[in-house]
């Protein structure tokens, strides 16, 4: 559980997608979830995303994508690298726990935990990230770079190009330096410089969360607005149509189209349906098996009366929305 000092309140309200923060001991006492035993066998695994992220002096940050065998795993005795899980809760259950302990914050905002285990030097080098996230540390000591926030029309000249595949910063400008250990929790909002380096080997687990961009907003509520969208749902010229130049589309012309569509898009109910079906989607959706056919609340309800467990597929996403209609619910 996290320290009982801990105000949630004041974290709101001056830290939260404002400025980093150290919070040492966020944990009064922290158990690791996985041994690194079991991370390396589920890097063996093609359904889990793993990565592995050397660092050499001459070749700088090298990746590799997994499934790896386990002669393409280092040993625990060698250095210089990082092996990370990505969406960790789905397959070590214990970590749903740790998803509990930042209630504070909106459950569907919160995209999954990944794991990285690094060795001493070990690392993924310099770079910024467009999400939230909290780092809580396990076993080992890790000394983190703080760097100030990227500004976005410099975000493209401050990132090194590689080969490897890692979105690294050229340099970075260390504001801050700090170690931590077992139970301390780094927060770095979206576009902060960051680089963390193994001093001991151990455990970090990121919890990242969602940020869906504009873009996909945009996308998301214009493909429902097409589906709903009839083949009579067209241009339809202005009364009295008048034409001084058949070359030109006129104010009033392109005034209508807009008008027309700026009718379709004002619909907020429309809009909360896409919103929630984007920040619902499944990270991995070949881990869910679609159901042939629809199943109605009534029938489940039988299911629990009947004393039938029901119980949540990990890489589904549900959220209640209280201003959904009743025929649609997300």
């Amino acid at each position: 559980m996290p320290n009982q000092s801990f105000d949630s309140a004041r974290f709101l309200s001056e830290y939260w997608q404002k400025k980093p923060i150290v919070i040492r001991d966020f944990f009064d006492s922290f158990e690791d979830f996985v041994e690194l035993t079991e991370l390396q066998q589920l890097a063996q695994e093609a359904a889990v995303e793993s990565r592995l992220v050397r660092c050499n002096e001459d070749l700088g940050y090298q990746l590799q994508q997994g499934p790896f065998t386990v002669g393409e795993l280092p040993s625990s005795q060698d250095s210089d690298w990082t092996l990370l899980i990505q969406a960790a809760e789905l397959w070590v259950p214990g970590l749903q726990q740790l998803i509990e302990q930042f209630s504070f914050l909106p459950r569907w905002r919160i995209d999954d935990i990944m794991v990285s285990y690094a060795a001493s030097g070990g690392g993924v080098g310099p770079h910024f990230d467009q999400y939230d996230v909290f780092l809580v540390h396990g076993a080992g000591q890790r000394r983190w770079r703080l760097g100030p926030k990227i500004a976005e029309d410099t975000a493209s000249k401050a990132l090194l190009t590689t080969d490897s595949g890692l979105k690294l910063l050229r340099e970075i400008e260390v504001v801050q330096e700090v170690t931590l250990t077992s139970g301390d929790v780094l927060y770095i909002p979206p576009g902060y410089a960051h680089w963390g380096v193994g001093v001991t080997p151990g455990f970090c687990y990121s919890v990242g969360f969602r940020a869906p961009s504009r873009a996909e907003m945009i996308e998301g509520f214009s493909d429902r607005l097409m589906a709903a969208s009839t083949e009579s749902d067209r241009f339809t010229d202005v009364d009295d149509l008048e034409v001084p130049d058949n070359g030109e589309i006129t104010p009033a012309q392109w005034l209508t189209a807009w008008q027309s569509l700026h009718a379709s898009l004002d619909d907020p109910q429309a809009f909360l349906l896409a919103f929630g079906c984007l920040v619902t989607a499944p990270k991995y959706p070949e881990l869910i098996e679609t159901l042939t056919e629809p199943v109605a609340a009534e029938e489940l309800m039988r299911y629990r009366a009947q004393g039938i467990a029901l119980v949540r597929n990990p890489a589904s996403r549900l959220i209640l929305a209280a201003d959904t209609p009743a025929t649609e619910p997300v």
